[in-house]
C-alpha cells in the first residue's frame, strides 16, 4: 500500500500565520517597553559613575567644583579613560548634531578649541550636562548670582541639589521662574550664554518616557519627571514654590501642550 503524506492546506497556513501576527503584534509592544527600560537603566548607571567621578574630584579640590564653565570633560579626564566613551553618552542620544540628530535625542560635540577625538575619529562629545550653580565661580559669570552657587559638595540636604545629567548641551543655568519648552525640541538658547532665559530648556528633555536622570551632590542617581525640574534646588536661592508646582498654584493649563499629560509634581 501507497504511503500517504499530509501536508498544510493553504488555509491551514494562513491561520498559522495569522495567529503568528496577532501574537507579534501583542508582543511587539512589551518589547519596546523592555527595550527603552533597559536603556533608561543603562542611562542610569552610567550617572551612577559620573557621581563616583564627581566625588573623586571634589575630594581632592577640598569639597568644591570647577571655576570654569565649559571645560568639565577635561577637568575630569584624570578619572577615568580618555576613550570611555560609553559613559559619556545617554543610550537614546547617541547621535552627534553634526550628524543630522535632534534633540532630545542628541549628543553634543566637545567644542570650543576644546580638542580631542575619540577611536573612531569621532569628536569626543556627551548627552550628558552639569547643573552650572555648582561652579565654584570667583565672580558673576555669564549671568551667574555669587550667593546663588554652590561651589561645593558639602552642601545640607544635598540630595536635591541636581549636580549632572540629560542635557541638550556641556550645561545650563536655570532659573525658578524658567518657562517650560514650548515643544519637544525647544532647547531655547541652546549655543548661548550662561544666565540666558528659560535654561532649564537644556534639561527639560523627554527622553525616558515623560522623564530624565539626574545625579544629585550627595551622588544619587534619580528618575525625575519632566515637571519636577522646577521643584529641585538648582542654585542656593530657588524658589521651590515657585509658579509651576503644585505648590505655587500651577494649572495643567500653564503648561505646553505637549507636557500637559505627564505628571504634576
Amino acid at each position: 500500500m501507497r504511503s500517504r503524506q499530509r501536508a498544510f492546506t493553504l488555509i491551514e497556513l494562513l491561520v498559522v500565520i495569522a495567529i503568528i501576527a496577532i501574537l507579534m503584534a501583542i508582543l511587539m509592544p512589551a518589547l519596546q517597553r523592555v527595550k527603552k527600560q533597559a536603556r533608561a537603566v543603562a542611562c542610569k548607571s552610567n550617572l551612577h559613575q559620573w557621581g563616583m567621578i564627581w566625588a573623586m574630584y571634589t575630594q581632592d579640590h577640598d569639597g568644591s567644583f570647577p571655576t570654569a564653565v565649559l571645560t568639565w570633560r577635561e577637568l575630569v579626564t584624570q578619572y577615568h579613560k580618555d576613550d570611555d566613551q560609553e559613559i559619556t553618552l545617554c543610550p537614546v542620544a547617541k547621535k552627534l548634531y553634526s550628524e543630522g540628530a535632534m534633540p532630545p535625542l542628541g549628543a553634543w560635540e566637545q567644542t570650543w578649541d576644546q580638542g580631542g577625538r575619540d577611536q573612531s575619529d569621532r569628536p569626543y562629545a556627551s548627552s550628558y550636562g552639569i547643573n552650572q550653580w555648582v561652579y565654584g565661580a570667583p565672580e558673576v559669570v555669564g549671568g551667574r548670582i555669587l550667593d546663588q552657587i554652590w561651589g561645593t559638595a558639602n552642601v545640607r540636604n544635598a540630595n536635591e541639589v541636581p549636580l549632572f545629567g540629560d542635557c541638550a548641551i556641556t550645561g545650563a543655568t536655570p532659573n525658578h521662574g524658567d518657562q517650560p519648552p514650548q515643544r519637544p525640541d525647544d532647547v531655547a538658547y541652546i549655543w548661548g550664554q550662561g544666565g540666558g532665559p528659560d535654561e532649564i530648556r537644556r534639561f527639560c528633555m523627554n527622553r525616558h518616557e515623560g522623564n530624565m536622570n539626574f545625579t544629585f551632590l550627595d551622588w544619587s542617581v534619580r528618575r525625575i519627571g519632566l515637571k519636577q525640574l522646577w521643584t529641585l534646588r538648582f542654585h542656593r536661592k530657588w524658589n521651590t514654590s515657585n509658579a509651576f508646582t503644585r505648590a505655587g498654584g500651577v494649572t495643567g493649563e500653564d503648561w505646553p501642550q505637549w507636557m500637559r499629560p505627564f505628571k504634576d509634581y
